[in-house]
């Protein structure tokens, strides 16, 4: 899942409000905005890869994470006809990743989050700016509630937008509690106060300090709510995000791709609630970690879209957490570049904060 255009446009409007230094960031009386280009990229692709390790989630073995990239190597040819090159993973402290994301930076971007202080939030705003976000989808309503009506957890009544907003709300909230509830293995939550949960953190994150790589894989957890541009696949599955792909002044391309482990590979019951599958089993990991790593690099290379209910496509988000059944649902053959407005190069947008002198 990449930035959508709207919460961009908010997020470039914050960035430039905490006076960011040293990653394009303006004087808000200065600031312009441009547009990344569509990458040119080579018959090779180089692609450098870091690992973000938090110690308190379940480290990712060497060789699963070479196993992912080893597949997503293949599905790049396969799906966007790319020949891709992943450098060896370079692990990395979590925190250092981090280390741009200054207190006033954070209060500003908080200023956006639901659960920002003291696990309050406004949920009629948060209803407000659903409804407000779900009308900016290419999609049209009836569209959104045949994808959604299968796994909200309330009724939809009257089926109009107003109902969709409502009941997707309603269990955002609800699944959101549930990751709340998550414990690591030292005892705390998973969702434990820090940054590193938060969207919003991993999107200002490699401006505020450029990261040097185009691919992060991390065994965090990513999952917060936020009152732009609620995403409705996201919100189904309580504001999880399997991976995401913003801006990076540090990267070859503009832009960053993140994969998250966590859904693919956790035990906990939530997630294997959402993942349908048998208690215990790692079956699909590899490949739907590959394929979902496929498709942020879609972003990234060639700045696709998402084409809902594409069910051949790499580029349509898998629904809740079902990521096998979505990545056995992957057929390269029916879905070439191009058949979809969505699929199609330079079909997402990706901005960029820049001065006028530059």
């Amino acid at each position: 899942m990449s930035v959508p255009m709207q919460r961009r446009q908010l997020l470039t409007t914050l960035l430039a409000g905490a006076g960011l230094a040293g990653c394009g960031a303006l004087n808000p009386r200065n600031q312009a905005i441009s547009w990344i280009p569509l990458p040119v990229v080579d018959p090779a692709v180089p692609l450098r890869v870091a690992y973000a390790h938090n110690p308190r989630f379940e480290r990712a073995a060497p060789e699963l994470i070479a196993s992912i990239l080893a597949r997503a190597q293949q599905l790049c040819k396969a799906h966007l006809g790319l020949q891709v090159e992943f450098g060896r993973p370079a692990e990395q402290d979590i925190r250092t990743l981090f280390i741009g994301v200054t207190s006033s930076i954070w209060n500003s971007l908080k200023l956006d989050i639901y659960h920002s202080t003291n696990g309050a939030g406004d949920r009629a705003r948060l209803v407000k700016t659903t409804q407000a976000s779900l009308a900016h989808n290419r999609s049209d309503v009836a569209s959104q509630i045949a994808f959604a009506k299968p796994y909200l957890l309330s009724a939809i009544t009257p089926t109009d937008a107003a109902s969709l907003a409502q009941a997707l709300v309603d269990t955002q909230l609800a699944r959101y509690a549930a990751w709340q509830a998550l414990q690591g293995s030292d005892g705390k939550p998973l969702l434990d106060g820090s940054i590193y949960n938060e969207y919003y953190a991993w999107v200002f994150a490699p401006r505020t300090a450029p990261w040097a790589c185009e691919v992060v894989i991390t065994n965090q957890l990513l999952a917060s709510v936020e009152y732009s541009d609620n995403s409705l696949h996201s919100a189904l599955r309580g504001g999880v995000s399997n991976g995401l792909t913003v801006q990076s002044p540090g990267s070859r391309y503009g832009t960053v791709s993140t994969l998250s482990l966590f859904p693919f590979t956790s035990q906990d019951p939530v997630t294997r609630q959402l993942r349908n599958d048998a208690p215990g089993t790692h079956t699909h990991a590899i490949e739907a970690a590959a394929a979902m790593l496929t498709h942020e690099l879609g972003h990234q290379l060639l700045h696709l879209g998402h084409p809902f209910n594409s069910k051949a496509c790499v580029m349509n988000p898998p629904e809740l957490l079902q990521l096998g059944a979505w990545a056995r649902g992957l057929d390269a053959a029916q879905c070439p570049l191009g058949n979809h407005v969505e699929n199609t190069p330079g079909a997402y947008r990706f901005t960029r904060v820049k001065s006028p002198a530059t």
